[in-house]
């Protein structure tokens, strides 16, 4: 699941951050060149747009859904996924709001984790952080500034890819220190499997779904110059080992996660192939293989059909409607590169260019997505649909391929 259980909310909330100002410029040494955080402007940025499937098509959905989620912002940076139509033009509001864990009707608790997603997917499109430049500029400046501050766990890996984006991209120096403090806490909180968990060891160890946030944004910390642990990539290569694997390349939740009511699924499978792409670990073994087939064999297709229940129409999903799964399965295939890149992202193309708001009869949703996939239609809503969306458009020149 793309965000923790309510219960287990007190066991994420960070130590407090250290007494340290929230913002500062100062000098700092050379970065090394970039070694996940791609080239995002440029003709470094249009020669891999062109090399990895990109379009003009793929480039103006991307600018669309950013501009509904500039204007759907809030006023001094960030984004809350719960009232976020309280920004809509006019008086037809847009649909799509998050609730609780399970959809509850609730206020949303991982607004700084959807600040996080959102703000991913402007430095994705190469909108640098600039309080003194366009609306765009100024938005992410306050988004990363307001992420220097994470609440909850999601948030905090989150907020640490950003500020470690942003520093890899701008190489100024101002949002070093703030990227390498939550990359530390990172570290730190992670178990003795080398992996990382949001209930602790409450539930047997590290989990799939948080330890795939957590290393996205242990990679990215290495482009702001922070030196990530030794041992990271076989810890983590042991501990997805440690989990049951099922058929067709399905993943556990957690060792030993029968005990606690989780049985091995597709998602999981999506998500450990994406783990191991994004460190080089262990792609050539059997189990990897089989991750990458069950992302092969589930090909995104977004499809929703309307039938009639006892008198009454209703939705029902049909295909494999599930942004969650697709963003993962979007950095592994990317990464594994080959045939499965050119299928899967040819895929990825066809369903969010069809299923994009963009119509002048959308009103204020033109450029966003309908959280109708399974993870986002209750939990994440518009803003975690639209976001995901964006970042996976953006996947030819957001990140640099690690495959060797």
């Amino acid at each position: 699941m793309p965000f923790p259980c309510r219960q287990a909310l007190a066991a994420l909330v960070a130590t407090a951050a250290l007494a340290l100002p929230l913002f500062a410029q100062q000098p700092t040494e050379e970065l090394p060149k970039p070694k996940l955080v791609g080239p995002r402007t440029g003709p470094e940025k249009d020669a891999a747009l062109k090399k990895y499937g990109g379009t003009k098509e793929t480039e103006a959905a991307v600018e669309l859904g950013l501009d509904w989620l500039a204007r759907h912002a809030e006023e001094g940076g960030g984004w809350k996924a719960d009232t976020y139509n309280s920004h809509c033009a006019g008086d037809r509001k847009c649909e799509g709001i998050a609730g609780g864990h399970h959809g509850e009707a609730v206020p949303h608790p991982y607004n700084d984790a959807q600040t996080g997603f959102c703000t991913l997917a402007f430095l994705g499109h190469g909108v640098l952080p600039n309080e003194n430049g366009n609306a765009q500029e100024k938005l992410v400046f306050n988004s990363l500034k307001a992420l220097q501050s994470p609440h909850s766990g999601w948030g905090l890996a989150l907020a640490c890819e950003a500020l470690s984006e942003a520093e890899a991209m701008e190489r100024k120096g101002r949002w070093k220190d703030a990227a390498h403090r939550l990359a530390q806490r990172l570290v730190d909180m992670r178990l003795e499997d080398g992996a990382w968990a949001y209930a602790g060891n409450m539930r047997g160890g590290s989990d799939t779904p948080y330890t795939a946030f957590c290393v996205q944004a242990i990679v990215a910390s290495r482009d702001a110059g922070f030196e990530t642990p030794s041992d990271l990539p076989v810890k983590i290569d042991a501990f997805l080992n440690s989990l049951e694997e099922n058929k067709g390349g399905r993943l556990a939740y957690l060792k030993d996660g029968r005990k606690y009511g989780y049985t091995p699924t597709r998602t999981n499978g999506h998500s450990g192939a994406a783990i191991r792409e994004l460190l080089a670990v262990g792609t050539d073994s059997t189990r990897h293989k089989l991750h990458l087939g069950c992302v092969q064999g589930d090909i995104p297709s977004w499809s929703i059909t309307w039938r009639t229940v006892r008198g009454y129409k209703e939705k029902f999903q049909e295909g494999n409607l599930n942004l969650y799964q697709w963003y993962y399965g979007t950095i592994a295939a990317f990464h594994a590169g080959g045939s499965l890149w050119s299928s899967y992202f040819g895929a990825v193309k066809k369903e969010l260019l069809a299923h994009q708001r963009k119509s002048d009869k959308d009103g204020c949703a033109k450029g966003s997505w309908n959280n109708e996939g399974t993870y986002e239609i209750d939990v994440g809503g518009r803003v975690f649909t639209t976001s995901l969306a964006i970042l996976m458009l953006e996947q030819p020149y957001r990140q640099i391929r690690q495959r060797k």
